[in-house]
């Protein structure tokens, strides 16, 4: 590069001296300078002139010339300078970097001979930390029921305030709230309409309750109410129609009763905590009344079947609510139990009856579907009442159902426990007053006796007792005696549970 840059300096010099005297023959020939002649004094003045011109601007030219040689040199060196530093540079680079190889593979060498690998062993250490096993996903829905919830004219008469001219049932649910809290979802068995005032307020035998109802059914926290029941079309098809738009306005879905065709078909399915449970809700009849289309009521006919096994194909659980059975009876009739039975081998998981306003056991069953596989159903036959003025035992008494499904992963939904909450509904309070509030039987027999007094009459407490033994005796086959009160009585999954009340062919449990 240097020698280059030389050469270019040299030539460039030369032709700068070639061209300068070149210039300067030529010039003194054509002014015939040079030519030794003999001129007259004049002559050789003027003669003096132009050369003295000529001189100077020989060496204007000749400054010009050095200036022009100048830059180039200058410019020329700079040149020489970035492209040798550059150079340098890479030579550097390529030297460093053979030497980098030649020091990694004489330090690998070197630890090849004395077999110690220091980056090989960090790698090793951090593939023998054991594998973090994936926790398998739980996912858990906790279902509770109650029973009937019946509005009689005691009951609207309490509720209404003359002052404001309205109704206020907020009090009868006041002592259960918190269990309704606990739950994901909890489902109630309306057996009254929502007909509106100008059909005026009535009972038995054809009921129609205040809207405000409604909204305390709400309040409390109830998700879900069955409409399909013997007085469900106590006020004709228009009742049936402003009880569905009156529980749709206070935020409460309801099942069994419709406003269409279509919405007749449809399988009401809820996902509750990621589980996927199936409601289907029908009654036996109602009471020989009329309505004006076939739709508006779920019988319990074949299409009631159909829909349980809809509801199997749709959902990872299913629950049937048929409103059915003998009044007042304690113990189911064997048509029945065939019939819930049958509701099972349809698709049903769990089959939750009302309609004989007492309490009445309950009892697993094993089941085997038409693939083969088999799986543990659920039959409650009775819940009891749960808010009524039904006050004469054992129509004052009943129970709230708790269920707890389980699923892990994506595999099947179990029923993992199902446990009983006995209840009783007050008629009068303390004071002697028409004061309707439902409480659970195990928050009256823990109450300090200076509270107990303020709330229930002494006749009252001693019918809560008698409740705490009747209720666990139905449901458990033991009585559960005051002194060993529990919150909620577990039913389990053991032998004498399982078909309690009439055995089927097959092996038990």
């Amino acid at each position: 590069m240097h020698t280059c840059v030389i050469l270019i300096f040299l030539v460039g010099r030369n032709l700068c001296i070639w061209y300068n005297e070149k210039v300067t023959s030529d010039k003194r020939k054509s002014k015939g300078i040079g030519k030794m002649k003999r001129r007259s004094k004049w002559s050789i003045m003027w003669r003096d002139m132009r050369r003295e011109k000529y001189l100077y601007g020989r060496r204007k030219e000749k400054k010009l010339q050095s200036i022009l040689l100048i830059t180039l040199c200058v410019s020329l060196g700079i040149f020489a300078l970035v492209a040798g530093g550059y150079t340098l540079h890479e030579r550097l680079s390529n030297k460093s970097g053979k030497t980098t190889e030649k020091n990694v593979g004489s330090v690998a060498k070197k630890g090849d001979s004395n077999k110690k690998e220091p980056t090989v062993t960090a790698k090793s250490t951090a593939t023998a930390e054991p594998t973090a096993t994936p926790q398998p996903e739980k996912k858990e829905a906790s279902l509770l029921f109650t029973g009937d919830l019946m509005v009689h004219s005691y009951q609207y008469k309490a509720a209404y305030d003359a002052s404001t001219g309205n109704y206020d049932f907020s009090n009868n649910f006041t002592y259960v709230k918190k269990y309704f809290k606990k739950a994901d979802y909890v489902v109630g068995n309306l057996e009254t309409t929502f007909a509106g005032a100008d059909r005026g307020f009535s009972d038995f035998p054809r009921f129609n309750t205040p809207d405000s109802f409604a909204k305390a059914i709400k309040a409390a926290g109830f998700d879900l109410l069955t409409t399909a029941n013997n007085h469900c079309a106590d006020k004709g098809s228009a009742g049936i129609q402003r009880t569905i738009s009156t529980l749709k306005k206070s935020g409460v879905e309801q099942i069994g009763t419709y406003s269409s065709k279509k919405a007749s078909k449809k399988i009401f399915v809820k996902e509750i905590n990621g589980i996927r449970v199936a409601f289907v809700n029908g009654t036996y009849g109602v009471n020989g009344l009329s309505y004006d289309h076939s739709y508006e009521v779920k019988l319990l006919n074949d299409s009631f079947y159909k829909d349980l096994k809809k509801a199997r194909k749709k959902a990872e659980f299913v629950v049937a609510l048929p409103h059915n059975g003998v009044e007042y009876q304690q113990t189911p009739a064997k048509t029945y139990q065939q019939q819930y039975r049958k509701m099972l081998e349809a698709g049903a998981d769990v089959v939750i009856a009302s309609h004989p306003h007492v309490l009445q056991p309950m009892e697993y069953q094993n089941i085997t579907d038409k693939d083969g596989s088999t799986r543990n159903g659920l039959i409650m036959y009775s819940l009891g009442n749960f808010l009524s003025s039904q006050v004469t035992k054992p129509r004052d008494a009943g129970v709230m159902l708790q269920l707890t499904l389980s699923k892990v992963d994506n595999g099947a939904v179990t029923l993992k426990q199902v446990a009983a909450i006995p209840t009783w509904c007050r008629f009068t309070d303390a004071q002697g007053k028409r004061n309707f509030t439902v409480f659970s039987v195990y928050d009256i027999l823990k109450m300090s006796e200076a509270k107990r007094k303020s709330l229930i009459r002494d006749k009252d407490y001693l019918r809560v007792q008698q409740i705490q033994e009747e209720s666990t005796n139905t449901l458990l086959g033991t009585a559960v005696p005051v002194s060993k009160k529990k919150k909620k009585y577990v039913f389990r999954q053991v032998e004498k549970n399982y078909n309690r009340v009439y055995k089927v062919s097959g092996k038990r449990k």
